[in-house]
C-alpha cells in the first residue's frame, strides 16, 4: 500500500469511528436546548442587555389538559419585553403521561418561540400510583441542570418529586458556588426549583412557610438555614444571589407571588391558581444589573415585586381568617 492510499484509509476509519463514538446533541443531553420547543440559547451571542420571563404551577385539574385558562387567554403578556427564554417553576399537567407530555410540548411549540426551560414539579413526575422520574426524564432531559449566560449562573434543581434536595444535589450545588465564587465573571447566580425549601422552618420568612401550598418537608430538614445560607453569605462582594420557586398559588385561599430581600439575598415565588392574582415575574439584567418586576395575567397591570413581601402576606390572611384556618401550618413550624 502506497503512502498516499495508507493516509485515505487512515482518514476513512477516523471519520468513521467519529461518527460512531459521537454523540449527537439533542434536548436530553444539552442544557441549553429546550425539550419542550425544541429551541435553543446561543451561549455566544452577547448577554450583556437581555430578559427571561419567570411562572409557576400553570396546570389544571386531572380531567384537563395543558396550562390553566388564564395562561391560556393572556400569554402574549410576556412578550412584552421580549425575552430571551421562559422558565417555568414546575407544575405544568396534573400528571405525567405519554399525553400530557405530547400536550404540553405542542402547546409550548406552537405558543412560545422562544426556549422554555423548567424546574421540575412534584406533578410533573406525579402518577395515579406514585412517581415516574425515567418518563420526566426521558421526555424533557435531566431534570437537575445549570448552564452560565453573560455575568449569570443559572442552577435548576429537583425538588419536586419530594420537598427536599438529595445529598446528591446539595454536593454538585455547592460545587457549582464554589467554582462561581472564584469566577469574576458571575456576578448573579439564580437557584431555581419547584419547592420554596429556603423558606422551611426559617423564622424571617414564617408567613410564607406558614401559609404556602407545598407539601409538608421533615420536620428537621434545614439544609437551606443550617448549610446553604451561609454559603451564600459567604460569596465574594458582589455576587448576587437569587432564589426563584414555583410551588404556591393553587386556589383563592393561597397568595400567588411572595418576594423578600435580605442583603444580597433575594427570594421570589410566583405561581397561578386564582385569575384576580394570578401573574407571572419578568426579569431584566443589564451589564450584571438585575431588576424585577411583575404583571398581572389578566389585567396587564405591573407591580413592583416589593408589594407583595412579608407585610403582604400578613395582611392578607389577618384580613381572611376563614383561609388562615384552612391553610395554617403552625403546627408543622417546629
Amino acid at each position: 500500500m502506497n503512502k498516499l492510499a495508507w493516509l485515505l484509509t487512515v482518514t476513512a476509519l477516523s471519520l468513521l469511528l467519529s461518527l460512531l463514538w459521537f454523540e449527537p446533541k439533542t434536548c436530553q443531553n444539552d442544557p441549553l436546548l429546550s425539550c419542550f420547543n425544541q429551541r435553543a440559547i446561543d451561549p455566544n451571542q452577547d448577554w450583556s442587555h437581555y430578559s427571561f420571563v419567570a411562572l409557576g404551577h400553570i396546570r389544571t385539574g386531572p380531567k384537563q389538559q395543558g396550562p390553566n385558562r388564564n395562561l391560556k387567554r393572556n400569554f402574549g403578556r410576556i412578550f412584552a419585553d421580549e425575552p430571551a427564554f421562559v422558565i417555568a417553576l414546575g407544575d405544568l399537567y396534573y400528571s405525567i403521561s405519554e399525553k400530557s407530555i405530547a400536550n404540553i410540548k405542542q402547546w409550548t411549540s406552537q405558543n412560545i418561540p422562544i426556549p422554555v426551560f423548567n424546574a421540575v414539579g412534584n406533578h410533573d413526575t406525579q402518577t395515579y400510583s406514585g412517581h415516574d422520574s425515567a418518563l420526566y426524564a426521558s421526555a424533557f432531559g435531566n431534570p437537575s441542570f445549570d448552564f452560565i449566560l453573560g455575568s449569570e449562573l443559572y442552577i435548576f434543581l429537583e425538588n419536586g418529586k419530594t420537598p427536599i434536595l438529595s445529598q446528591e444535589q446539595e454536593i454538585h450545588l455547592e460545587n457549582l458556588l464554589s467554582q462561581a465564587a472564584s469566577n469574576t465573571e458571575i456576578r448573579n447566580i439564580f437557584i431555581i426549583s419547584h419547592q420554596l425549601f429556603w423558606s422551611y422552618y426559617n423564622p424571617a420568612q414564617e408567613p410564607v412557610f406558614r401559609y404556602r401550598h407545598p407539601v409538608n418537608p421533615p420536620s428537621g430538614y434545614r439544609y437551606f438555614l443550617h448549610t446553604l445560607k451561609p454559603l451564600l453569605e459567604s460569596l465574594p462582594e458582589g455576587k448576587k444571589v437569587f432564589l426563584m420557586a414555583g410551588d404556591i398559588g393553587g386556589g383563592s385561599k393561597f397568595l400567588q407571588t411572595f418576594f423578600h430581600r435580605e442583603g444580597r439575598l433575594t427570594y421570589i415565588a410566583t405561581g397561578m391558581g386564582n385569575p384576580s392574582r394570578d401573574s407571572f415575574v419578568t426579569v431584566t439584567i443589564s451589564n450584571g444589573e438585575v431588576s424585577l418586576k411583575g404583571t398581572n395575567f389578566s389585567s396587564g397591570a405591573i407591580s413592583s415585586l416589593d408589594s407583595f413581601g412579608l407585610e403582604y402576606w400578613r395582611t392578607f390572611y389577618q384580613e381572611n381568617p376563614d383561609f388562615a384556618a384552612a391553610v395554617d401550618r403552625s403546627d408543622n413550624n417546629k
